[in-house]
């Protein structure tokens, strides 16, 4: 994590660097764009990897007679004791196809099986020694230090009976609103606004040294010429594309417990957006 957080450092003062000048001097290329892909993709994978750090040191379990509670940055599984079938060591087929957006909301992730049921990994083992809790909806994959100990503290517990009946859920914590990330319909529209504003920008990384110094920018209602301004601010309209939608991505997340639909349309609104702005760079640059 510290290497790829100091990676992503030394891209970004490099890109500062570039960007410091005044803007006429900017030297924008395809070879820049490439910089600042990486970067951006540093920063991800740098805040995946801190995000699975903090949710390693979390991770704990705790029991009684009533159910497996597992806990990780303020997030909250409830497995009823009485729904437990039985017990394994190690996932078997089902550590097979997992993804990077599985992981979103765990330590490990989530997964559907083939069976119908969800598999939950919540194990900071291998998959081969981790212990596999099996209820008739999931199963669970944890990795307590004493596993023998554990099973003897689990059996122990259900053989008392439960005080009270749990439902099998995942209490995700406030601090993350993981109920936004995992709307597939909300991710689909928030990679179709990103790769947009990529595509954008890329062609005008290609395009930019053969535009004038001076180029049309603004048009009025009857497609006359009304603005000549420098050719740097051709740059501003993918990066204010960005910056709403931006802005409505951290507005669906504050909408999306009370209106969900709402913070739907609001991300269908970014793609839009980005599909405006790219017209209109391809308009500057025909």
């Amino acid at each position: 994590m510290a290497l790829v957080s100091a990676a992503a450092a030394y891209a970004g003062i490099g890109l500062y660097a570039v960007f410091a000048v005044a803007p006429e001097q900017w030297l924008i290329d395809l070879a820049l764009y490439g910089r600042v892909i990486l970067f951006l993709a540093l920063l991800v994978l740098a805040g995946a990897l801190t995000y699975r750090v903090a949710a390693a040191f979390t991770l704990s379990y705790d029991l009684d007679r009533n159910g497996l509670y597992i806990n990780w940055l303020g997030n909250r599984a409830v497995v009823p004791l009485d729904q437990i079938l039985h017990l394994d060591i190690g996932l078997g087929a089902a550590a097979q196809g997992w993804n990077p957006l599985n992981a979103i909301g765990y330590y490990a992730g989530q997964r559907s099986l083939d069976d119908g049921r969800l598999a939950h990994r919540f194990a900071t083992a291998p998959n081969t020694r981790a212990l596999i809790i099996h209820t008739s909806t999931a199963l669970y994959a944890i990795s307590p230090k004493d596993t023998e100990a554990f099973v003897q503290d689990l059996e122990q517990r259900r053989n008392l009976g439960a005080a009270k009946s749990l439902a099998s859920t995942v209490e995700p914590g406030r601090m993350f609103l993981y109920a936004f990330w995992h709307d597939p319909i909300v991710r689909r529209l928030l990679l179709m606004a990103f790769v947009i504003n990529l595509l954008v920008m890329g062609l005008l990384a290609a395009r930019y040294n053969d535009l004038a110094l001076i180029i049309q920018m603004r048009y009025n209602a009857t497609g006359d010429v009304v603005a000549m301004l420098p050719r740097h601010e051709a740059l501003f309209m993918p990066f204010a594309a960005f910056l709403l939608s931006l802005v409505n991505m951290v507005l669906g997340l504050l909408l999306y417990r009370s209106q969900m639909l709402g913070a739907r349309l609001l991300q269908a609104a970014s793609v839009l957006v980005q599909i405006l702005f790219g017209i209109a760079v391809i308009t500057v640059l025909r």
